[in-house]
């Protein structure tokens, strides 16, 4: 059976594909040089788009969205990263129509609104602005699967935090913040 079937499942042979990939760093918490070992030179590296690699900024990315206040991911906290990491290639992979690991900035709005991140236009726009980039001046602006993973975490962090200090759950509620804790959650992104 092939390595995407075998994560997309439930079953047990995935949960134990996933413990063996997860305790060959023979720890009990992997930290991110762990994580990005995993995910760029295992088996499970095979999962994701072939052309695409991550990096250390991804790992932290990817803890902290999870973990949010340590550094290091407990088993299960792997296979959330894990299986967010598949929900979001998955939807990236139906805007990739040529498969080059690249989608037009109206996909990436589109894949965010499909996630429910409830951004407004203006801060749809400034993610297209921060995240796309250009191949040369005359070429349009194109997102890679590298930055598409790195605002799928960030945005992740962002919107579970906001939503723990707002109390209410509701995208447009005010949050509070001290200037230690604002320092903390933009030092994290």
């Amino acid at each position: 059976m092939p390595v995407q079937k075998q994560i997309g499942d439930e079953s047990s042979s995935a949960n134990q594909f996933l413990q063996q990939i997860f305790e060959s760093r023979m720890k009990n918490e992997i930290d991110e040089n762990d994580l990005l070992y995993i995910l760029n030179h295992t088996e499970l590296s095979r999962t994701f788009d072939r052309n695409s690699t991550f990096n250390i900024d991804h790992s932290k990315l990817l803890i902290a969205a999870i973990a949010h206040s340590k550094n290091t991911l407990t088993y299960p906290e792997f296979v959330t990263v894990v299986n967010l990491l598949h929900s979001w290639r998955n939807l990236f992979r139906r805007h990739d129509l040529d498969r080059n690991g690249i989608i037009e900035p109206y996909a990436l709005v589109n894949i965010l609104n499909s996630l429910r991140f409830n951004l407004s236009p203006s801060t749809l726009e400034t993610v297209v602005k921060r995240y796309s980039t250009r191949a040369d001046e005359h070429s349009s602006p194109k997102v890679t699967f590298e930055h598409y993973i790195q605002v799928c975490a960030r945005l992740t962090l962002l919107n579970d935090l906001m939503h723990q200090k707002s109390g209410n759950g509701s995208p447009r509620s005010i949050c509070s913040f001290s200037i230690d804790e604002f320092m903390q959650l933009a030092l994290n992104l």
